[in-house]
């Protein structure tokens, strides 16, 4: 047996050393990075050493384990797939295509065997499989981008530059696209000049998604009956504390409030705290039967906020035991909470869910906590469903907006949450 070290710049180069003289059949017997001091002007490099053997009676084989990555696997590999070379793969089949490899590579790395001429074998036979797999992938990821930014739709420079902005604040790319077509469309060449003109446009196009609530409809009796619902975790009782503020701070309202909260710990002690601090007499309620009597009480009143626990958006029974509640408050308004900050594949799949409790409104939460708000913009235009308020922060009652759509625009496309 023969065992030697090599040295070099990187632990590839030092490998390529040893599969040079040593041949495929080497086996590493220990990798080691070395420091080198540099001379007096010139910073010390780093230098990997890799001891190897290679059993005397095995006659060295060069490998090909150093040649340089070529499009010919690639290009084998796709015509094994039943593709042309040359041909363009869409976007899906390209990472399928991805995935499969890498199955691939997991399947051939079996457990080495004892016997000392197989385990070199197979660990050349890994690390040429492993350098294979990660061209192809590089290859694919390459060919991934491509197509992806031959999508971009051909607009003038000042336009793509908002399409841009629009994607980076994580709007959806087919509402972006319209967007900046609508934008396109209605402006002459010597407008789409200028910047100014094209994102004033383009912040009209955005605000027109925004629909702000009707004015309140007329009940025979007077009192205005607002009912907060919506996942756990959004902020539904600090959002009632502040509507409970503002209206009757500033509007010079007088306020009932209901909580029927009873599963969270805290949450009506939290309540009966504000209530007691703001002069806002309070209710709890453990039961939908008890709603009409909790009501009675409130007779007169200008405005009864009602507070109701928070359920997953996947349990339908949660769902539908909270329906009893609303059933029950008959509201003039039922807000539907949701955080900002939820995951943009997460926050539309609430809303559909929460349909069967016939929200009239949105409210989002948590505007400070968002990475981006291109996700609100994305369901205000998929969803017939007007927004009344937002919350920048957890101050009562501060930190709370009534939307209006120009400003709640400019937030999106800026990126920028500003207080109230």
């Amino acid at each position: 047996m023969r065992v030697k070290k090599f040295t070099g710049p990187s632990l590839k180069n030092a490998t390529d050393q040893m599969r040079n003289e040593l041949g495929s059949e080497a086996v590493i017997l220990s990798t080691r990075t070395l420091s080198r001091e540099g001379g007096l002007h010139s910073p010390g490099k780093e230098m990997f050493e890799v001891m190897a053997a290679v059993d005397d009676v095995t006659t060295p084989q060069r490998s090909t384990y150093n040649r340089k990555p070529s499009s010919v696997p690639f290009g084998r590999y796709l015509e094994n797939q039943g593709y042309a070379a040359d041909q363009a793969l869409p976007l899906d089949e390209l990472k399928r295509m991805t995935d499969r490899l890498e199955a691939r590579s997991r399947t051939e790395q079996k457990p080495l065997r004892n016997d000392f001429t197989s385990h070199s074998a197979e660990v050349a036979g890994m690390l040429d499989l492993q350098h294979e797999v990660e061209s192809m992938r590089g290859t694919l990821r390459e060919l991934c981008d491509q197509i992806k930014h031959s999508r971009s739709p051909e607009f003038p420079p000042v336009l793509l530059e908002s399409y841009s902005t629009l994607l980076e604040h994580d709007v959806d790319e087919d509402l972006a696209r319209r967007l900046i077509q609508s934008v396109f469309s209605s402006l002459t060449k010597e407008q789409i000049g200028s910047k100014a003109m094209t994102e004033e446009v383009l912040l009209q196009a955005i605000s027109s998604l925004v629909k702000k609530p009707e004015s309140a409809r007329t009940r025979r009796k007077k009192t205005r009956i607002v009912v907060l619902v919506g996942p756990t975790g959004v902020g539904k009782t600090t959002t009632i504390a502040k509507l409970a503020a503002i209206h009757k701070l500033l509007h010079k309202k007088s306020v009932g409030l209901i909580s029927t909260d009873t599963y969270r710990i805290g949450a009506i002690e939290q309540l009966k705290t504000f209530a007691a601090i703001a002069d806002i007499p309070m209710e709890v309620v453990y039961k939908p039967a008890e709603l009409p009597g909790a009501l009675r009480r409130f007779h007169g009143r200008d405005l009864v906020l009602v507070d109701t626990v928070g359920r997953s958006h996947r349990s339908k029974k949660e769902i539908a035991e909270l329906g009893k509640y609303i059933d029950a408050l008959n509201p003039d308004e039922t807000h539907l909470v949701l955080s900002a900050s939820t995951a943009p594949k997460a926050i539309n799949d609430m809303v559909e869910r929460f349909k069967v409790l016939k929200p009239n409104r949105l409210l989002f939460t948590k505007l400070d906590e968002a990475a981006s708000l291109g996700p609100l913009l994305n369901v205000l235009s998929r969803q017939q469903l007007s927004v009344g308020y937002v919350t920048t922060g957890q101050r009562v009652p501060d930190d709370i907006l009534a939307v209006e759509p120009a400003h709640l625009a400019s937030m999106i496309y800026s990126g920028a949450t500003a207080h109230a």
